[in-house]
């Protein structure tokens, strides 16, 4: 799979842009904040469907965007020789006052659109419509971070290939919600213990398919993760073993945490409170490796990624690789490089090009940022 172009009107610092591309390695460089991030979180956009970066989505709508403020992100990719074209568009509400409706962390309030091929979708849908695997400098925290990161790790990897799992993720939402809702009614006294037995038993039948993919997809990654982490090993480097381990929160089951669930006023025991346990060494890493150990499993972790949507998919996703080769040395610059040249497409973004390890000769394409515009890099 490859894009053969992105569009985006609107996002972040970007005011408008339409970008060709094609297979192959292709660099876009450009100074600190000259919006290199900006272009891999649009491009990515149209994979997960929603912002890596973003805590809402108002956010990603440029600031100085005229009113009506709306957001576009579309993009063409060939699978195959079948085209699909992916848009996701952001609205912001109208206010009271004529502007837009806002958050208090001064996002606005919004609306959001998914099309395929010019069909509305649902996000549950889309998904996978475009597939794609993004390595950003903060990865560690896929280690370091909470359970909800590793979680959605699973997710959208599981996600991008079944698009049905992000249809029960969503199932299985509603029904917690509801769930943690009569909770705090019994609480309060405006509601009988009893009700929660249906809730009970749609909340297991909601549980049941996401346990069983999170499950497979780890069961899948783990050797994969492996794999990677011993091809990124430097001939001087001690022989480390890593393994994903996933531990699914359901014991005890609902009825048993019934008593538990009731003094907390939530409910303690599903998906999603699920861990995916990340050993080096047969140790927590996130407690017992030192952060460059942990930089190097982090990249394992996005290389199976990329292998296991190739393997699974037959096709192989979308690179994006967002100025991470500042932070690796040069052994691991090169066994990186490696990995990823064997995909049908690599997007990766430098503030300084000579770190990037590929030689002008193996670009497909290269581009320079400069005061807001992508022009052809020059020599």
């Amino acid at each position: 799979m490859h894009l053969t172009r992105v569009q985006l009107s609107n996002f972040r610092s970007w005011a408008e842009l339409s970008l060709d591309l094609v297979p192959g390695v292709s660099l876009v460089s450009g100074a600190n904040a000259a919006g290199k991030s900006n272009l891999v979180e649009a491009i990515y956009l149209l994979a997960a469907l929603r912002s890596t970066r973003a805590q809402t989505e108002g956010e990603m709508i440029r600031w100085s965007a005229p009113q009506p403020q709306i957001m576009r992100v579309a993009g063409t990719a060939l699978s195959e020789g079948e085209p699909t074209e992916v848009e996701v568009a952001v609205a912001a509400r109208d206010g009271a006052a004529g502007g837009s409706a806002r958050q208090r962390s001064g996002a606005p309030l919004t609306s959001k659109r998914i099309r395929v091929n010019g069909v509305a979708r649902r996000a549950a849908d889309a998904l996978g419509a475009i597939r794609a695997v993004q390595f950003t400098t903060l990865d560690i925290e896929l280690l370091t971070g909470s359970s909800a990161l590793r979680r959605r790790f699973l997710d959208v990897a599981v996600g991008q290939l079944t698009p049905s799992h992000a249809a029960a993720l969503s199932r299985y939402q509603r029904a917690l919600t509801q769930r943690n809702a009569l909770l705090k009614r019994i609480a309060e006294g405006s509601a009988r213990e009893s009700e929660l037995d249906q809730w009970d038993d749609l909340l297991s039948a909601a549980a049941a398919p996401i346990w069983e993919a999170r499950s497979a997809a780890a069961h899948a990654l783990s050797p994969q993760v492996e794999q990677q982490h011993l091809a990124l090993r430097a001939p001087n480097d001690p022989a480390e073993t890593i393994a994903l381990i996933y531990v699914p929160a359901n014991e005890p089951g609902l009825r048993e945490s019934r008593r538990r669930d009731l003094a907390r006023g939530s409910t303690s025991a599903g998906p999603h409170r699920d861990e995916l346990l990340i050993d080096l060494d047969g140790r927590p890493a996130a407690n017992f490796a030192s952060r460059a150990q942990q930089r190097a499993a982090a990249l394992s972790l996005r290389l199976a990624e990329a292998d296991y949507l190739r393997s699974q998919a037959g096709d192989p996703p979308v690179v994006l690789l967002d100025d991470i080769f500042s932070e690796l040395d040069p052994p691991r610059r090169e066994r990186t490089a490696a990995a990823v040249s064997a995909m049908e497409q690599v997007i990766l973004t430098s503030a300084d090009p000579a770190a990037a390890p590929f030689a002008r000769s193996e670009l497909a394409a290269s581009w320079q940022i400069d005061d807001g515009r992508m022009r052809a890099a020059q020599g």
